[in-house]
C-alpha cells in the first residue's frame, strides 16, 4: 500500500541515461498550472454507434485544464465491416486489465475510466459528466529540468507490491476520419487525443528509485502514469511538455 509518494519528472532532449555529472547537476522547478489532476480514458471504436458522442464528451472534459484525456482505439468492433484505424493489441489488454480488476463482466465501448476506477459506467453524458465531478484528484508528477537537460522520472514511497510506471504517447487535440462502412458508415467521425503508442517503462518496488523517460515521437504528445498494478487505481500523472 502507498503511504506516501513523490514524483519528480525531469525533461531533456538527450536519448541516453543521464551521467553522473548529469544526475549532480542542479535542477529547477517548472510551475504547473495544478498540483493534482484527473484522468480520463475512454476505450472507444470507429464502428462503435454510441462511441461518436463519447469521442465529443472526451473532448469536452479535455478542454478542462486539470484533466489528461487520452482515448484508446479497440478492435472487437471490426467483425462488423470496419476495421478501427487506431486499435492495436496493447490498448486492448489494457481495457482487459481494468475489466479484470473491475465490475464490468467483459469488454465493452464507449468505456471511460477515471483515474483507473475499476467500476462500471455506463454511457449516460450526464452520469458520466457527474463521476467525473465527483472523482477526486491525484497528485501532479512535478516536473524539473537541468541546465545539462537531463530527464528522469523520480519515485519514493513505501509499497507492499509493486506499481506500474506507463509512458502513454498520443495524437493531441481534435481529428476527423470518413467511416465508410460498418455501423457507422457515411459518418465523419471526431477523435480527440488518441493514444498511438504505449510503453511500461517499469515495475517500481518501492524506496527511491530513477528511471530515464523515453523520447516522444515528432507531432505525438505524452503523458507519464504511475499506476497501482494492472487494471489499479492511478496514483500520479503528468503531462510531459
Amino acid at each position: 500500500m502507498l503511504t506516501w509518494l513523490s514524483v519528480l519528472a525531469v525533461l531533456f532532449q538527450a536519448h541516453t541515461a543521464p551521467s553522473d555529472e548529469t544526475q549532480a547537476a542542479p535542477q529547477r522547478a517548472v510551475s504547473a498550472a495544478f498540483d493534482s489532476v484527473r484522468v480520463v480514458e475512454l476505450f472507444t471504436s470507429q464502428g462503435c454507434p454510441l462511441c461518436p458522442a463519447a469521442n465529443q464528451l472526451l473532448a469536452e472534459f479535455g478542454e478542462e485544464d486539470d484533466v489528461i484525456a487520452l482515448a484508446w482505439g479497440v478492435n472487437y468492433w471490426d467483425a462488423y465491416g470496419w476495421a478501427d484505424q487506431f486499435a492495436m493489441p496493447q490498448f486492448m489488454d489494457r481495457q482487459k486489465a481494468y475489466v479484470d480488476a473491475g465490475e464490468a463482466m467483459r469488454v465493452y465501448t464507449p468505456h471511460f475510466v477515471l483515474n483507473g476506477s475499476p467500476e462500471q459506467l455506463r454511457f449516460d453524458a450526464d452520469r458520466i459528466r457527474a463521476a467525473l465531478d465527483e472523482t477526486a484528484p491525484i497528485p501532479t508528477a512535478h516536473i524539473e529540468e537541468t541546465d545539462t537537460g537531463a530527464q528522469s522520472l523520480a519515485l519514493s514511497g513505501a509499497r507492499a507490491t509493486p506499481a506500474e510506471i506507463w509512458v502513454v504517447q498520443y495524437e493531441p487535440g481534435v481529428q476527423t476520419r470518413q467511416i465508410e462502412s460498418g455501423r457507422n458508415a457515411g459518418l465523419r467521425m471526431t477523435h480527440f487525443n488518441m493514444v498511438r503508442a504505449v510503453e511500461k517503462l517499469a515495475d517500481w518496488q518501492g524506496g527511491e528509485a530513477r528511471y530515464v523517460l523515453p523520447d516522444t515521437a515528432q507531432g505525438l504528445d505524452a503523458v507519464v502514469l504511475v499506476q497501482d498494478g494492472p487494471g489499479g487505481r492511478i496514483l500520479a500523472a503528468a503531462r510531459l511538455p
